[in-house]
C-alpha cells in the first residue's frame, strides 16, 4: 500500500467534526499508506470554528476557514486545488464512519469514482422536531447495495465518495448552483454524459446531522427552486428526476396548470400533515410536486 495516495475532503458547516476527524485519522493510520485530511469550513459560526480548529493538532490534517460562504458546489470544486494526492475521498462533516471505511475504499482505490451509501439511526429521535428528517432518511434515501447497483447515476450522493483527481478537474460541481439541492444529480448527470462508471460499494455513512421538520422543509423548497431553474436552463431533462417526470406528466395533459389555480392551498395542506406527528411520506412527495407547479 506504499503506492496509495489519498486526499480526504471534507467541507464544513455549522457542525463539530473533531469526532469524525480524529477516527478517519486512526483508520489512515492503522492502514500504513499516504494521506491527508483536508478540512476546509465555509464560514460557520464562530463557536464551530472554536471548537474545530482542535484539529490543526491531529497530524496530517489541514484547516482552512472560509471568510465568506461560497456555497456547496464551490467549496466542493475548492478542494481540487488544495489537495496533492491522486484520489479524493468526499465525506459530509455532519455524519459517522464504520470500523473498516477507510480499508473499504483502499480496496476499490483504482476506479474512477465510488459511492459508499448513506444510512440513518434505526432508532427514532427522541426529540419529535428531528422525525420528518429521519424518516425520509430511513424511506428514501438509506438504499440497499441492489438498488443502487440498479440505478446507479440516479441514486448517487456526495455525501461519500471518491473520485480520481483527474476525473474531476474535468467533471466538478455547478457553481452556478449556490444553495442547498442537487449539486449531485448534476455531477451523476455529467458523469454518465462522458460514460464514466460508478462503482457502488457497501460502505455507508451514518448522518447524523438531522435538520428541524421546518429547517428540512425549507431546505425541500430552496432543493426544488433550484430543480426548477435547472430544468428551465435545459441542464435538465425531465426523465432525470423522478420529480420532473411527473411534473411532465400532468403538464402534457394539461393537468399542471389547473393544479397551479389550487397550489398555495394544496402546498399549504401538505406542510401541515407533514409537521403532524408520525406523518406518511405520500405528503412530502405531493408537497414538493405541489410546489415545483406553484413556483414553475
Amino acid at each position: 500500500r506504499i503506492n496509495i495516495l489519498l486526499s480526504i475532503c471534507i467541507p464544513i458547516y455549522q457542525y463539530d467534526i473533531f469526532d469524525l476527524v480524529n477516527e478517519l485519522y486512526l483508520q489512515c493510520k492503522t492502514s500504513n499508506f499516504k494521506f491527508e485530511i483536508i478540512c476546509i469550513d465555509d464560514n460557520s459560526d464562530e463557536i464551530y470554528k472554536l471548537v474545530n480548529k482542535k484539529i490543526k493538532k491531529i497530524e496530517s490534517v489541514h484547516y482552512v476557514e472560509l471568510k465568506k460562504n461560497i456555497g456547496r458546489s464551490k467549496i466542493r470544486n475548492l478542494f481540487i486545488e488544495k489537495a496533492k494526492y491522486s484520489s479524493l475521498l468526499f465525506i459530509d462533516c455532519d455524519c459517522s464512519i464504520p470500523k473498516k471505511f477507510i480499508e473499504k475504499y483502499l480496496n476499490n482505490i483504482e476506479k474512477d469514482i465510488v459511492y459508499g451509501g448513506r444510512k440513518h439511526s434505526d432508532f427514532k429521535p427522541n426529540d419529535e422536531k428531528l422525525f420528518l428528517r429521519w424518516k425520509y432518511g430511513i424511506c428514501n434515501e438509506d438504499l440497499s447495495i441492489d438498488t443502487r447497483k440498479n440505478i446507479p447515476y440516479l441514486s448517487f450522493r456526495s455525501n461519500n465518495f471518491l473520485i480520481k483527481k483527474k476525473i474531476f478537474s474535468q467533471i466538478h460541481f455547478d457553481e452556478s448552483i449556490t444553495d442547498y439541492g442537487h449539486e449531485d444529480t448534476m455531477l451523476a448527470i455529467e458523469l454518465k454524459k462522458y460514460k464514466i462508471k460508478i462503482f457502488h460499494i457497501e460502505n455507508a455513512v451514518t448522518h447524523e446531522g438531522l435538520e428541524t421538520n421546518t429547517e428540512f422543509l425549507n431546505q425541500v423548497r430552496i432543493s426544488i427552486n433550484n430543480l426548477s431553474s435547472l430544468y428551465k436552463k435545459e441542464k435538465i431533462k425531465a426523465n432525470e428526476v423522478k420529480l420532473l417526470r411527473v411534473y411532465q406528466f400532468l403538464n402534457n395533459l394539461f393537468l399542471a396548470n389547473i393544479l397551479s389555480y389550487l397550489s398555495n392551498f394544496l402546498v399549504t395542506l401538505c406542510h401541515k400533515k407533514l409537521l403532524k406527528k408520525n406523518p406518511k411520506m405520500i405528503w412530502l412527495d405531493l408537497y414538493k410536486l405541489f410546489y415545483l407547479i406553484k413556483i414553475h
